[in-house]
């Protein structure tokens, strides 16, 4: 009887492991918490001038070049941050962070190129206080 309860014990214990290794997600429901808090942030002006999905839709074929120039100047891992950064649910944080990115790695002549052409989507007066502060 005792190696019965013995079993049964190691057996209920397995399960239960299992359940927590596999099944069981406690970060989901902590991440539907957050994002509410994220929606009521989400209320103030876009920094954003035109709809985020018709930005390059938008852009002139030599605009669009010019911008393929300047990003191909960026390594690999900064162009992952900054669409990181693009992905953010925080839009004015995430787009404040990446020029903060290109200011640090683009020449001066590059990123105001890019300030320029950005200027017709995004407003740049604002992420420019936001980077000064």
């Amino acid at each position: 009887m005792k190696k019965y309860l013995i079993g049964l014990f190691l057996f209920m214990t397995v399960i239960m492991n299992i359940y927590l290794v596999f099944y069981w997600e406690p970060q989901s429901q902590m991440s539907a918490e957050k994002e509410d808090v994220e929606t009521v942030v989400s209320y103030t002006k876009s920094i954003y001038k035109v709809n985020k999905g018709k930005i390059l839709e938008q852009l002139s074929p030599e605009n669009k070049k010019e911008l393929e120039q300047i990003m191909k100047k960026l390594s690999a891992l900064d162009m992952g941050r900054i669409k990181e950064y693009y992905e953010e649910p925080d839009e004015e944080k995430g787009v404040i962070n990446a020029f903060k990115l290109l200011k640090k790695r683009l020449s001066s002549e590059d990123y105001n190129k890019l300030e320029r052409l950005s200027s017709s989507f995004l407003d740049i007066k604002r992420i420019n206080e936001k980077i000064k502060k």
